[in-house]
């Protein structure tokens, strides 16, 4: 039910770029800090985080935006140290209000957030591959700077919150648990602008 929405809202966001006279696309990098103590025990602090943005404006300060993101780790099963690794693929899509200054333009936006969660484990304690969809939100800020003609640079920090509840396992013997994939997301972005 709620990928369905996400879709939607991506819709509505490729019909404001056919409206919109300001539209800005953006490659984007980021560090990803979990903020949950498990995760970080099995995965350490962190990892990278790639993807790409496209905002556009609805009118009087406000845009929408949409985003789709990568992140893949791999880590060491707590106790016995069996390898395991995640992979996520957040997707995204909300509001934001843009002020412009001089040279720049600060923004805050918020947004609904869907990410496909992978683990792939190997040990005999938990499920060896289990993937299922996650819903939660997304809280964004930063500054575009610009650098020369309609390039900016993108300066933000995302945090994230969302849960993943795995219900079902192969194995009956095994207990599954939910995954919180809460996290700080610190970056940059290369963005063109259409104005």
């Amino acid at each position: 039910m709620g990928y369905k929405k996400l879709l939607t809202a991506f819709l509505l966001i490729f019909a404001a770029t056919l409206e919109s006279r300001d539209i800005l696309l953006e490659a984007k990098a980021a560090y990803f800090f979990s903020t949950n103590k498990l995760f970080r025990d099995i995965y350490g602090a962190g990892s990278g985080l790639y993807g790409g943005e496209i905002t556009a404006e609805l009118g009087h300060d406000i845009y929408i935006w949409g985003n789709g993101s990568f992140f893949t780790k791999k880590g060491r099963s707590i106790g016995e140290c069996n390898p395991t690794k995640v992979t996520l693929i957040p997707l995204s899509a909300g509001l934001k209000y843009m002020h412009s200054l001089r040279r720049s333009d600060l923004y805050l936006g918020l947004g609904a957030l869907a990410t496909h969660l992978t683990t792939c484990d190997d040990s005999p304690y938990v499920c060896r591959k289990q993937s299922k969809w996650g819903f939660g939100g997304i809280v964004k800020s930063g500054v575009f700077i610009h650098v020369a003609r309609s390039f900016y640079f993108d300066i933000f920090a995302d945090y994230s919150f969302i849960k993943v509840h795995f219900s079902k396992c192969c194995d009956k013997q095994v207990q599954s648990h939910s995954a919180p994939l809460d996290g700080m997301s610190l970056g940059i972005g290369l963005t063109y602008r259409f104005d």
